[in-house]
């Protein structure tokens, strides 16, 4: 059953191992990618961050604590994103922003604008652009991500990477969203990693895409473990269940 597979990968996964297994593959193929990092993350394991950074990828804020920033407030958004980009400033020039579960609303796009990052990679589509009223660029996300492809949707890997190298040919700047307790598996790696880096395709960094056309393979590293996992699970649960009752009210 693909729940107790889903659980069973994130409870067993290591953080570190699985890493290594992407950035060797990525340098086997001299293929650069951006890592969309949370800032509770890179203060509690500086390691990570580090070991990305010194295989020459970007380093970008997935927020501070992986909460979701659908109904958050400007000032809510600011501080998420401000606790994040302060923390992995440490690392890098922090230049770009995804929101968690890639759910964001227009207080991101201003946060962005005036923390002075370039880019929001937070929606799904193929085109990048840019917002009315704002410099910051979208850039867009391919869709199935990793685990709604392997999980929610039963593809086959063969079936998931057909899938996205055919939406990667469609697009304009389009970024492939992926998870490091996931993808960094070395049977996920063979069968997904690989033949997209074999596919023909040019692979730029996500900052690169501003100017550029290309794919920007990004991976989100929000979770070490089961116990940082559940809680962010939950509170994503009990916020989903507000957002229910509210709009059961009106």
């Amino acid at each position: 059953m693909w729940v107790l597979r889903t659980m069973h990968e994130r409870v067993s996964f290591n953080l570190y191992s699985h890493l290594e297994n992407i950035l060797a593959t990525l340098s086997n193929y001299d293929v650069p990618a951006t890592f969309f990092i949370t800032g509770e993350m890179a203060e509690r394991h500086p390691r990570i961050p580090e070991k990305i950074s010194k295989y020459g990828h970007e380093i970008a804020s997935h927020g501070y604590s992986h909460k979701d920033l659908s109904e958050a407030s400007y000032a809510e958004a600011e501080n998420e994103m401000l606790k994040s980009i302060k923390i992995l400033h440490k690392f890098q020039d922090i230049q770009g922003f995804r929101a968690p579960y890639i759910l964001n609303n227009k207080a991101t796009y201003t946060a962005c604008e005036k923390l002075g990052l370039a880019y929001d990679s937070s929606e799904y589509g193929l085109v990048k652009y840019r917002p009315n009223g704002f410099n910051v660029t979208v850039l867009p996300v391919i869709s199935p991500i990793d685990v709604h492809g392997l999980d929610f949707m039963h593809l086959s890997s063969k079936d998931l990477v057909a899938k996205w190298l055919l939406q990667c040919g469609k697009s304009d700047g389009a970024t492939v969203c992926m998870h490091v307790w996931r993808i960094g598996r070395k049977k996920h790696i063979e069968t997904i990693l690989v033949p997209m880096l074999e596919s023909g395709l040019t692979f730029v960094k996500a900052f690169d895409l501003l100017d550029n056309n290309g794919v920007a393979l990004t991976f989100e590293v929000e979770y070490t473990s089961l116990g940082d996992f559940l809680p962010s699970t939950l509170r994503l649960g009990v916020e989903t269940l507000k957002t229910a009752q509210k709009g059961h009210k009106k």
